[in-house]
């Protein structure tokens, strides 16, 4: 039976000789290569494992990690982050951009021989679907390539009097695609590294379609903190000419828990114009601590809050609870998914400022104008 060939990715020397040896004493077979150029050419011998630094000159390994799933030589090889960053934002922005496993360097051996040996049943488990996730990425791959989605519009209204404010920018895709669901397809992107390619490629098609009407009221672009910090993304705001009207809007279903560097990033933004907005309030995870580190311009309630809230007081005073926050703050608040004018009216009483839903309009490829 052949040994099990490990790529070890890691520029530091004397690091990668010792765990080199302590590999080898295991029965693996050992690769080694010093940085992501020569990873990324190592890769195609297709090595059963790849474990990857994360901090390296040149190329971190996040964007090693990205380019392997993109290869279709290399896109299913298992691959484990095993670096010195340890917060939990590392460990998220490591997994969500396609590694299958992350450890520290400070770990034990043997959980280090142990999750190999895992990678490798998964592995063995997984080749079986493996014509359907290449069906998906195929899939994937074509949609960036040909730009086919289409941008649609979701109006946002000041309640009380009633004033159009914006609108939320979602895309679509083909209903015949088997990534036809807007969270499936990103979700797809993420997983396997192509969710930056996609966000270029809806915004650029957002933005041809909204022309000078961005002047005149907001519009919100969802956007997804994994990526806030990756060049690509900076490319990517360097389209808006006219940032003072653009709201970048991040899910609050991601779990951040190490906010330093993510918040100094998203200050940038703030400086050159860009508004911000935290969605889905209220879902889960850490709401409170997002709106006191990022300050942002607009809070966004769940739409599972406002769905039925004229029937729920549980519901109201969550609601109310996140109302006395964002007076406190200045902040505006959203009320997300309103289809009924019970829901409408419970929110005004309750003092939400502003809304959206299909008692307003469902999202279309017109941009409304008052």
């Amino acid at each position: 039976m052949p040994k099990t060939h490990i790529l070890l990715v890691d520029d530091e020397v004397d690091f990668a000789e010792i765990l080199t040896i302590r590999l080898q004493m295991r029965g693996y077979e050992v690769s080694t290569v010093h940085n992501g150029e020569d990873a990324l050419k190592k890769a195609k011998e297709r090595p059963d494992i790849i474990l990857l630094d994360v901090m390296m000159p040149k190329m971190s390994g996040y964007e090693v990690c990205r380019r392997l799933r993109q290869d279709s030589i290399t896109r299913n090889i298992p691959i484990m982050m095993l670096t010195a960053k340890k917060m939990t934002q590392d460990k998220v922005e490591g997994l969500q951009i396609g590694a299958d496993d992350y450890l520290t360097k400070s770990a034990d051996m043997e959980e280090l021989f142990a999750r190999i040996e895992a990678l490798l049943r998964r592995k063995e488990l997984a080749e079986g679907a493996n014509d359907e996730k290449a069906n998906l990425v195929s899939e994937l791959r074509k949609i960036i390539e040909d730009q086919a989605v289409d941008i649609v519009f979701q109006p946002i209204y000041r309640l009380e009097p009633r004033k159009l404010i914006g609108h939320e920018v979602l895309t679509r895709i083909s209903p015949a695609s088997p990534l036809k669901n807007p969270d499936m397809l990103f979700k797809c992107a993420l997983r396997y590294g192509m969710l930056v390619d996609l966000e270029m490629v809806c915004r650029r098609k957002a933005l041809a379609v909204i022309g000078d009407a961005i002047n005149s009221q907001l519009f919100f672009f969802n956007t997804s903190p994994y990526i806030v910090e990756s060049e690509k993304f900076r490319e990517i705001l360097t389209l808006y000419r006219h940032p003072e009207q653009v709201v970048l809007e991040m899910t609050e279903r991601a779990e951040i828990k190490d906010f330093t560097s993510f918040y100094e990033t998203l200050r940038s933004f703030r400086q050159r114009g860009f508004k911000m907005a935290i969605d889905d309030v209220g879902s889960g995870y850490s709401s409170l601590d997002a709106i006191a580190e990022l300050e942002p311009n607009f809070v966004k309630i769940d739409i599972g809050l406002v769905r039925d809230v004229d029937t729920n007081p549980k519901k109201q005073n969550l609601v109310k609870a996140i109302i006395v926050l964002c007076k406190g703050s200045t902040l505006v608040s959203v009320g997300e998914g309103i289809e009924t004018e019970g829901e409408l009216n419970t929110l005004i009483e309750l003092g939400v400022e502003a809304g959206q839903g299909y008692l307003f309009g469902r999202p279309s490829a017109e941009i409304k104008r008052e």
